[in-house]
């Protein structure tokens, strides 16, 4: 059942404690579940690959193969990695807002109707959501700085790299640097956006004039007056007026193999 991910992994870290190694065996949700269930105790965690995006693992393992990756993970190397702390939620990968969003929940349709699309999903719930809104505002403080408000077609608050099947927003980022990558794109016409989708899924749009990357550790975004933030966190969607985020640098302990 939804969160029961969160239960085996914390009952498990409490009874083995330093000597525990819980493998989420799935996507991005089981893994987001075993990092809330592990967050606060010694043990240590790492994926089996078994999602339809496996986004979280593109980033921090060796391989998606799993011949190639089952023979390495008795040799693991296991040490910190940052989480991302979103209104007191927890993030192990990336929350992202506006566009992100729209396609984030045309995708969750599509994948209930069309099961075997798989990772196809994805690129097609964009050419979906080209067809609505593509400007999105919000008031936005970073660190200590200034507010000041943002009009954006899509923003990613990412600890990892991937998200939506292989999708690059922020080829910078780390997961044990104590920051996060904010990506900022402003609204664009049809034709510039899509030139830059290919570039961002690749990763080489930081040098887009449209595209804004801050590294920070936290801050606050605000919906304006009257309107709400769409967003998700690792994929689970949200509404809220306001949320404050936080880097949680080496939360907890992973495994690399």
């Amino acid at each position: 059942k939804p969160g029961h991910a969160v239960e085996l992994a914390a009952d498990f870290a409490r009874r083995f404690r330093e000597e525990a190694l819980i493998v989420a065996c799935g996507g991005d949700g089981t893994a987001h579940e075993v990092a809330n269930g592990v967050l606060g105790t010694p043990a240590a965690m790492t994926i089996l690959p078994l999602g339809t995006g496996n986004d979280f693992a593109r980033a921090a393992l060796s391989s998606l193969d799993l011949a190639t990756l089952l023979p390495r993970l008795q040799h693991a190397v296991i040490r910190p990695i940052d989480l991302l702390s979103v209104n007191g939620k927890i993030c192990l990968n990336i929350t992202s807002f506006g566009f992100d969003t729209r396609v984030q929940r045309l995708m969750m349709q599509i994948n209930s109707r069309l099961h075997l699309l798989g990772r196809f999903a994805y690129p097609l719930a964009i050419v979906a959501g080209l067809l609505g809104n593509k400007r999105f505002q919000m008031r936005c403080q970073l660190e200590a700085g200034e507010p000041e408000i943002r009009s954006y077609i899509l923003a990613a608050l990412c600890n990892g790299r991937y998200y939506g099947g292989g999708f690059n927003p922020a080829p910078a980022a780390r997961l044990d640097d104590g920051l996060l990558d904010l990506i900022l794109v402003d609204p664009l016409p049809l034709h510039r956006i899509l030139k830059l989708i290919p570039l961002y899924k690749k990763g080489r749009h930081l040098a887009d004039p449209a595209v804004h990357h801050d590294q920070v550790q936290k801050g606050v975004l605000a919906a304006l007056p009257g309107q709400m933030l769409l967003g998700n966190i690792d994929g689970e969607l949200f509404t809220t007026d306001q949320l404050a985020f936080t880097v949680l640098p080496r939360a907890i302990r992973f495994a690399f193999y």
